[in-house]
């Protein structure tokens, strides 16, 4: 009776034996990894990232939405301002001189007549920009909304730096922020024609950043040149991939201004590459490298 008890024991501890080297292989050899993904809605952007590392999903999905709430209300800043605000308020001065004033936080009171169709002829404060024991020496029009969104992705993404959180991809209402690979290869990302499903090109891309600016018709999505103090739209579409985000942010937005020539320019001091999408297709030098063969 013993005997078959033992025998009856070793066949189950064989049988879950078995079972597990079966789960290990087919977790090893044919189960896809399947991501964790959250959507975030702030600064009226849609901001969705996917994990493919193993993540505490409770607490990084709360330490994300309390970077993105540090930077709410920037565009209403008063006097007195932390150390939050005045590292994002130092940002626009640095990316106001690396554009040649083609992004400028100080346009505040240009955005709001342009927005309300009227004429501004817009001068820069950005030489008026100072802040002395945590308060605005100057009373200064902010307008953040040509960075605020990638300069707080940004902040999540140092934060994954720092919790060793590597496989992931951000999509922040188009712009793209990718890390490691989660399997063998690179991530693979969608360059569509304006205003259509058609795709002109499939991007590879592995930490890096790509921003994308789209104009859907003559009445969206045009920017406003705070050089010109008017609304423009040179291109159907540009595109930029650069090392990070905030760069691949800053060119994209400044390169939809201006020529291509001058566009050019500004990418190769960056060390990123562009494509411009109007009557034809043109591109940097170095950005079929990254387009899927």
């Amino acid at each position: 009776m013993l005997k078959k008890v033992i025998e009856k024991r070793n066949y189950i501890i064989l049988f879950i034996i078995i079972v597990l080297v079966i789960w290990v292989i087919w977790s090893v050899f044919f189960h896809k990894n399947e991501p964790y993904i959250e959507t975030f809605n702030y600064y009226g952007e849609t901001i969705t990232y996917k994990f493919y590392d193993n993540v505490n999903h409770k607490k990084l999905t709360e330490d994300i939405n309390n970077i993105y709430k540090k930077y709410e209300n920037v565009n209403e800043l008063s006097s007195e301002v932390n150390e939050d605000e005045k590292s994002l308020i130092e940002y626009g001065k640095i990316v106001y001189y690396k554009t040649d004033g083609y992004i400028d936080v100080t346009s505040g009171e240009l955005i709001n007549n342009i927005k309300d169709d009227k004429e501004y002829n817009f001068e820069s404060d950005i030489e008026k920009v100072e802040v002395k024991d945590d308060k605005l020496v100057n009373d200064i029009n902010f307008n953040f909304d040509n960075i605020i969104g990638s300069y707080a992705t940004n902040e999540v993404l140092y934060y994954f730096k720092q919790n060793d959180i590597k496989k992931y991809i951000v999509s922040e209402n188009g712009d793209i922020a990718v890390g490691d690979y989660y399997d063998k290869g690179k991530y693979s990302i969608s360059i569509n024609k304006p205003n259509s499903d058609e795709v002109l090109y499939i991007i590879s891309l592995e930490n890096k950043a790509m921003a994308s600016r789209y104009t859907k018709s003559e009445f969206e999505n045009y920017m406003v040149n705070p050089k010109t103090s008017k609304k423009e739209s040179k291109y159907d579409g540009v595109i930029v991939i650069a090392n990070d985000n905030l760069t691949a942010n800053m060119l994209a937005n400044s390169l939809y201004l201006m020529d291509i020539d001058e566009g050019k320019k500004l990418v190769e001091d960056y060390h990123g590459e562009a494509l411009w999408i109007s009557d034809e297709i043109v591109k940097t030098d170095g950005f079929d490298d990254y387009i899927k063969k």
